[in-house]
């Protein structure tokens, strides 16, 4: 469902759930992430939230040019402290070869209500399920991020719940699972055009009735008086939709870190696990273990630059042809500056599968406003 669209952006406006990646209070969310979003809280006298954000890249690798697009509207509103609704309108390619402007409409990516208790906090509705944390906290968003989003989750019917508590060191921590089902309801209907973004007859995964589908978490920040740390272990098990396609089981390790250095200067290092059995990728069935990991110095007041790297190894793939078992490995290094809302991140990427290589440049713009 849509896979040149999750390219660009799975954004998410949880609010009850744990929060999309973290920042230090001195950076621009554009840094750590540039689709991070702040955790928003009650205000009787502004019940409401609103903030577009707009992407750009454009990706030159092996003598070929694409061009990618999106637009991304987060709402909610909070009928008190305890309760609030939250949606996130996705613009971006739902037909044909994804060309802009033609081919691309909006459709809710997520719309859940949410409810907290103190420290209890439930929801129900459309959302992103928890699985790792690469795709929010990895710095270097062109290409880094890019291949985290590779094992995410997005766009689940279903409900969950999470439990915060601290700890003695004054680091808090986040308990919590969801049931769900891919989403092939209305809500995964274009405005506009009416493309059915997905389908039963489809299959893939968690794509059946029922919450047969669960994810279990477990994430937290400044962790037993680490400070500037987050950390997140998850366990995840989709069942498959058709016949024949076995249940997909995994589970992912991530952690950051940010140092202060005595120039003034700051360092942030983040890695990830992940090792997933079953995956199934259009009808192609594999198992797959990466570990990935990326450092990223700030320096001046708006400068990011960012390396990093990863291993992939693929086997017992259903298609030896296109999919074949083996290894992928990669590179990228970026150098990114914010201009106010204005974000411009400048990237290159070196690939390794099976021994035969290939070169990528691009360029990413992101520009975010809130209302």
């Amino acid at each position: 469902m849509k896979s040149t669209t999750m390219k660009i952006a799975a954004f998410s406006a949880a609010l009850m759930m744990p929060a999309a990646g973290w920042a230090d209070e001195d950076h621009d969310p554009n840094f750590a992430v540039p689709d991070e979003e702040e955790e928003e809280g009650y205000d009787p006298n502004k019940p409401y939230y609103a903030e577009l954000e707009l992407e750009y890249f454009n990706n030159n690798s092996n003598f070929e040019s694409e061009n990618e697009y999106s637009a991304t509207l987060s709402l909610g509103y909070y009928f008190n402290e305890n309760f609030s609704i939250n949606g996130v309108v996705l613009g971006a390619p739902v037909k044909g070869d994804g060309f802009f402007p033609n081919d691309y409409d909006f459709y809710f990516e997520e719309l859940y209500l949410a409810a907290e208790f103190d420290r209890i906090g439930f929801f129900a509705g459309k959302f992103n399920p928890t699985f790792g944390i690469g795709y929010d906290d990895a710095v270097g968003y062109l290409y880094s991020a890019e291949y985290f989003y590779g094992y995410e989750l997005v766009e689940r019917l279903g409900v969950g719940a999470t439990y915060t508590f601290g700890d003695a060191s004054g680091g808090e921590h986040t308990l919590g699972a969801s049931a769900f089902q891919l989403d092939t309801s209305s809500l995964a209907r274009s405005f506009f055009r009416g493309e059915q973004l997905a389908a039963r007859a489809d299959g893939g995964l968690s794509n059946h009735s029922g919450l047969g589908s669960y994810n279990l978490w477990l994430e937290g920040n400044d962790a037993f008086g680490v400070e500037n740390s987050r950390y997140n272990v998850t366990y995840r098990s989709q069942d498959g939709g058709m016949p024949g396609e076995e249940t997909e089981t995994g589970f992912a390790i991530g952690g950051a870190k940010l140092f202060e250095l005595a120039n003034g200067n700051e360092l942030e290092v983040y890695a990830e696990l992940v090792s997933l059995d079953n995956s199934l990728d259009e009808g192609i069935s594999f198992d797959q273990d990466s570990l990935m990991a990326t450092g990223a110095y700030y320096f001046g007041d708006d400068w990011v630059a960012s390396l990093g790297g990863g291993i992939q190894r693929i086997g017992n793939s259903s298609d030896t042809s296109e999919m074949a078992n083996g290894n992928n490995n990669f590179v990228t290094a970026s150098i990114g500056r914010n201009f106010g809302d204005l974000y411009a991140e400048l990237a290159y990427k070196r690939d390794e599968t099976n021994g035969v290589s290939s070169n990528s440049a691009g360029i990413f713009l992101y520009y975010g406003l809130e209302f």
